[in-house]
């Protein structure tokens, strides 16, 4: 225990660091070096360039998640960033030499060279979020994100653009 000036009463807020904008779910944070976020994939046309199966997903108005229509109405958002937002980010990326985009709608910064397919439909990633670089996983066909359905919009964003960029249609 922390107790203020070594007698009386306890600080019980003395070693408090809370990070609010990340889920207590994101536990696994690593260190990225430049290798792991430049695949060979990651170059201009890198719609085509992915060396796995791509082009089922999104295509929708909504996502077909069991739990976002509740949810979204909850959060009070009607729809996730488009593919071609998400496309055209990564597009951006690519040409300017970076690593990151930014997730639309969101303060997360998705390193899109990190995305890599664990499954037909469940994709690896990392993400930046308040300093820290996180390793995280989607099943983008259930809609799941480290294997619980997102607890907010931002993360439903996050969801969808590491979904896109591994699997969604782009040229």
């Amino acid at each position: 225990m922390n107790r203020v000036g070594g007698a009386g009463t306890i600080n019980r807020n003395a070693s408090l660091n809370r990070n609010v904008n990340v889920n207590r779910n994101w536990n696994r944070a690593v260190n990225v070096n430049a290798i792991g976020v430049r695949p060979g994939w990651a170059r201009p046309g890198w719609g085509m360039a992915r060396p796995w199966n791509h082009g089922w997903y999104g295509g929708w108005a909504t996502p077909s998640w069991g739990w976002w229509g509740a949810r979204a109405a909850t959060w009070g958002v009607a729809t996730l960033a488009t593919a071609s937002i998400i496309n055209s980010a990564v597009d951006a990326a690519v040409a300017s030499s970076q690593t990151v985009i930014v997730v639309p709608n969101t303060e997360y910064q998705l390193l899109f060279g990190t995305v890599q397919p664990t499954g037909t439909s469940t994709v690896a990633f990392d993400v930046s979020a308040n300093g820290s670089v996180y390793q995280l996983s989607a099943d983008c066909q259930s809609g799941l994100l480290n294997g619980q359905v997102p607890g907010n919009a931002q993360e439903a964003e996050l969801l969808n653009a590491a979904c896109q960029v591994a699997f969604g249609t782009a040229s």
